[in-house]
């Protein structure tokens, strides 16, 4: 797809508005940013946050969104490298790991945990682009011979995603090192490892 100028520009613009948008929250949570400071961090005017993304909420949904494009985007980019399966899925690991800490400790999420709607988009969004890229990894898994090839991908999903929840209540993070390593451990290699 060939952009124009004006596409160009408005794209150029969204993220700019997104960026800023996304320093103040972290730093300070949604409730306590408003749309002039935004604008003015952005180098917008306050019209064109109103015109791109209606109001405060929204952008701030557009912000989670964002997050979760980095992410994946960094994932992916793990998949692509060029060392062994159990590798990448260590390298993945770690990342999430250090992204739920960098998440607990800003404000923007403080803030966006306790907005219901923005814990449905979040959740909804999280769940549509996590299951594309831990189908890919399911499926590298397989083809490199680290993931049983009789286990259906549904079946993985699922129990990716349980392992997951566990991750993401909110006591998790105030575990020992012990206990975070032990569920990861329990995550990859099952209750009793390999079969002999």
């Amino acid at each position: 797809m060939n952009m124009n100028g004006y596409e160009k520009r408005t794209k150029a613009k969204k993220e700019s508005i997104i960026n800023a948008a996304r320093e103040l929250f972290t730093e300070r949570g949604i409730t306590d940013v408003g749309i002039s400071e935004i604008a003015a961090k952005a180098g917008v005017s306050q019209v064109s946050i109103y015109n791109y993304f209606g109001d405060k909420n929204s952008l701030a949904k557009e912000v989670l969104i964002s997050y979760l494009d980095q992410s994946i985007q960094e994932y992916e980019e793990i998949l692509k490298g060029d060392i062994p399966f159990s590798e990448k899925l260590k390298i993945i690991m770690d990342k999430k790991h250090d992204a739920v800490i960098e998440v607990s400790r800003s404000n923007f999420s403080k803030y966006a945990w306790e907005d219901k709607t923005l814990q449905q988009v979040y959740k909804e969004a999280a769940t549509i682009k996590a299951t594309s890229i831990y189908t890919k990894f399911i499926e590298l898994g397989k083809k490199e011979g680290a993931i049983d090839e009789s286990i259906p991908n549904d079946a993985i999903l699922s129990f990716l995603f349980s392992s997951v929840s566990i991750m993401q209540q909110s006591d998790y993070l105030k575990t020992s090192l012990e206990y975070k390593m032990g569920i990861l451990r329990l995550f990859l290699y099952g209750l009793l490892g390999k079969e002999e």
